[in-house]
């Protein structure tokens, strides 16, 4: 038999993850590559996904549910909701929902599909925003770094993170070029995928406009010394410098810009241009930390 990829049944599925100890994969090889093979030409994913994903689930039904492998049993809805539900904990929630989708379009074809809707998987938590005290403790850690150049740069990255709210990689990417002064203060232009300009916060503003003073344009704003973006930029100039008490992370940073701006009454869309996001939910997730409004101001604002 074959599928688009050949296996023998003897051998783990070389794109399946987690990989399997070869005695359940002998126990399952055959059913899973048949289910693969009989829905592959109906569905907009190729083999490997389809094996990839199906190794899973058939994996789980055999190994820890218990379940004989009969495909109106291993692909019901049913089966398929309590797997994504408590059979691959270690996926975050949007590869959860990827998987589940896959599937669920085997299960359309190999079983009969349950009437009812699944639930809608819950988005990932957002990070906590930091507190004032949280805040004053991270200046303290800036502030005491061991070179000026480090302190520099340690204000630098408070500047971009809880200041403009940028990501980890649009913060190693930035230029001091992409830092505009003026009369109104420090705007950052953000590039790439989600290129926008963002305005930044008055009592953060400082430590760019001395960027600006002081650097070429061309070098980049964060570690002006790096050659490009690479994953652990921020992480590793955090390790590298004194203990503190409050862990940075550049999450937790824009969590806080995001934050004190849902507090200071910013215009939704203004806020969602800044952000760089494209729907409410990326920022509906925020409101949790948010302060509550009293009612005689809510109804003074929503009232007009």
């Amino acid at each position: 038999m074959t599928s688009g990829n050949d296996h023998s049944a003897g051998e783990p599925l070389a794109d399946c993850s987690p990989a399997l100890d070869a005695k359940v994969w002998t126990a399952i090889a055959d059913f899973t590559l048949s289910s693969v093979a009989d829905t592959v030409d109906a569905l907009p994913y190729n083999t490997a996904d389809l094996n990839s994903a199906a190794t899973r689930l058939v994996a789980w039904c055999w190994e820890t549910a218990g379940l004989p492998l009969e495909r109106h049993i291993v692909f019901h809805r049913d089966t398929i909701a309590r797997f994504i539900s408590v059979g691959c904990p270690e996926l975050k929630a949007a590869s959860r929902g990827n998987l589940r989708s896959q599937l669920l379009r085997m299960s359309e074809i190999l079983a009969q599909p349950a009437p009812r809707r699944l639930e809608a998987l819950p988005p990932s938590d957002p990070s906590a925003p930091y507190s004032a005290e949280e805040l004053v403790s991270l200046r303290s850690w800036a502030s005491g770094q061991s070179t000026s150049g480090r302190r520099a740069n340690a204000a630098v990255l408070l500047a971009l993170g809880a200041g403009a709210g940028l990501s980890a990689s649009e913060i190693g990417e930035l230029r001091v070029a992409d830092i505009q002064v003026d009369d109104l203060g420090a705007l950052v232009n953000v590039t790439g995928s989600r290129a926008r300009s963002v305005p930044v916060l008055r009592e953060w503003e400082a430590a760019l406009i001395e960027r600006v003073a002081s650097m070429d344009p061309g070098r980049y704003a964060f570690r002006e010394n790096h050659t490009t973006f690479y994953p652990n930029l921020v992480s590793n100039f955090v390790d590298r410098g004194h203990p503190t008490r409050v862990r940075l992370t550049t999450q937790r940073l824009r969590a806080t810009w995001i934050v004190h701006h849902l507090d200071a009454g910013t215009p939704v869309v203004a806020l969602m241009e800044g952000a760089g996001v494209e729907s409410l939910e990326a920022l509906t997730r925020y409101t949790r930390f948010a302060l509550s409004t009293p009612m005689a101001l809510r109804r003074s604002t929503m009232r007009g």
